[in-house]
């Protein structure tokens, strides 16, 4: 039987006073990449030279959601609802995408990693939606879990995550109150929410695809498992 592809998934710290930080992520993600027939390969956050070595022997990269993206990397000071930033995880991710852009490796982006991906490669982020005037919706919500579905998007006819999910339009689950403000040269936005925020992303070559919403968390819906399987299939081209 062939190989499963390996793909390299970032993760982010986990601080608690008084103690060393921990390395965490939703296992979620790990589960829809082994069900779409990948491996994951886990990438804590610190050494990005040694992290970059690492891709010589990945398929692929996926960042994960987590902490808000440090304003510092898309030149702006931190304003009082941007969370404290994960610096070791920001800076490890700018390396690896950057890195993996220049390998043209399939790159997918998920929420916190939609919004990496857009920075590290020149984009910025509004770093609240409704307090920089972005939209009057809250798109943090979650007070039913994190598999609730939010809002519908609308997808660009033609784009990978039409072709992904076989689909113009779906309901998503929304999880952020940041989001792409400038999008980065060489991107192109696929998908967008009713109010006008970012939803989807992708390269011009269809090796960088970015989705805002978090569909680890929806492994009932038949799109997001096309997704999953859609980019795994990528990194076995």
């Amino acid at each position: 039987m062939p190989s499963r592809p390996v793909i390299g998934i970032t993760i982010g710290n986990a601080f608690r006073p008084g103690e060393r930080a921990r390395c965490a992520t939703d296992t979620a993600y790990l589960r829809s990449i082994q069900a779409a027939g990948g491996n994951g390969v886990l990438i804590p956050p610190g050494a990005p030279a040694a992290a970059v070595e690492l891709l010589d022997r990945l398929d692929g990269l996926m960042l994960t959601g987590g902490a808000d993206v440090g304003p510092a990397a898309y030149h702006q000071v931190r304003r009082p609802l941007t969370g404290e930033p994960d610096a070791t995880r920001d800076a490890l991710e700018i390396r690896l995408v950057r890195a993996a852009r220049h390998r043209k490796m399939p790159i997918l982006g998920i929420c916190r990693g939609q919004q990496m991906v857009n920075v590290a490669l020149g984009g910025t982020l509004y770093q609240d939606l409704v307090a920089d005037g972005a939209t009057a919706d809250d798109h943090d919500v979650r007070a039913n879990g994190r598999g609730q579905l939010a809002h519908l998007i609308d997808i660009k006819p033609g784009s990978w995550l039409a072709d992904a999910t076989r689909s113009r339009r779906l309901q998503v689950n929304s999880l952020h109150h940041q989001a792409v403000q400038t999008v980065a040269r060489g991107m192109a936005v696929t998908a967008t929410s009713p109010d006008g925020v970012v939803e989807a992303m992708q390269s011009r070559d269809r090796r960088v695809v970015t989705v805002q919403s978090h569909p680890e968390e929806l492994p009932d819906q038949l799109w997001a498992r096309r997704l999953f399987r859609a980019f795994v299939s990528m990194t076995q081209d």
